[in-house]
């Protein structure tokens, strides 16, 4: 997820590669990067003396072993302070005053000025969605820049950490949901007889175009503002769309999305109340 925010932040040319550091155990992640023009390191401890916005974008299982790491170095020849830093945290599973706590007690810094954030991969086209929650002690300039960074990126919230979970069962995992659908309408089409590269390439546009219309949605024609409204205009009677739909009915696509979106929610729920 890092990459897909700072890559995108870069070729967008909001930020200048030269004024990224990225760290990674993975020589291989690293390469990327520097193919980008950006600052590569194994060192933690040097994105961390380097930068005033740090982005902790690793597996949750893996963070308190990147904090011991970095105390390690810390402990080195080569330390120096690590106060007056913005940490934002995107990880699923460790709430804002773990992540604020564990920051204090490995790096010793005394307050932590921090925030959570949770985006889908769709950062990585400037369509993505992500919402955040602010820590306690972040200053309104981090909540600032941390909105101008995301928004560039997409449409982002600031939201309750207690929402965050609901959120991400929404559009983190949600974005997940659409795949299977487009591989099921392409399937369709195949079974049709229409080629399988057209039929993929047919179904993503048009499941782009129904997002883009209610987006997009004309004030103007209240009709055409709710996705109801839209599935209506398209449905003739007695027509091929709405017997379609039926079938669609008939199987419980609608109430299987709503099941899909509570089963995100709650594990998201569950890993939160795991880490605590």
């Amino acid at each position: 997820m890092a990459r897909a925010i700072g890559i995108s932040l870069i070729q967008k040319g909001l930020v200048e590669a030269s004024q990224v550091t990225v760290s990674s155990p993975e020589a291989s992640h690293l390469e990327v990067w520097k193919g980008h023009g950006c600052n590569a390191t194994f060192d933690n401890l040097q994105v961390l003396q380097s930068s005033q916005l740090i982005m902790w974008a690793v597996k949750p299982q893996y963070f308190t072993a990147a904090l011991q790491d970095t105390q390690l170095q810390m402990n080195g020849p080569h330390k120096s302070p690590l106060n007056d830093k913005f940490h934002v945290s995107i990880m699923a599973g460790v709430p804002l005053d773990k992540f604020s706590n564990l920051l204090q007690s490995h790096l010793k810094v005394s307050p932590v000025r921090s925030a959570r954030v949770m985006p889908n991969i769709a950062m990585r086209v400037s369509t993505g969605v992500s919402v955040y929650t602010m820590g306690k002690e972040a200053e309104k300039s981090d909540e600032s820049n941390l909105n101008k960074v995301l928004s560039a990126l997409g449409l982002t919230y600031q939201v309750p950490e207690s929402q965050i979970n609901a959120y991400c069962g929404l559009f983190a995992s949600g974005i997940g949901f659409m795949f299977p659908i487009l591989e099921a309408m392409a399937d369709g089409g195949v079974r049709m007889g229409i080629p399988r590269d057209l039929s993929l390439q047919i179904s993503a546009q048009t499941m782009k175009g129904a997002a883009e219309l209610l987006l997009n949605n004309d004030a103007a024609d209240p009709s055409l503002n709710h996705p109801g409204q839209l599935k209506d205009s398209v449905c003739s009677p007695g027509g091929t769309t709405i017997e379609g739909v039926a079938e669609l009915e008939q199987h419980g696509v609608r109430n299987a999305f709503i099941k899909a979106i509570q089963a995100a929610t709650l594990k998201g729920d569950l890993l939160d109340k795991n880490s605590k």
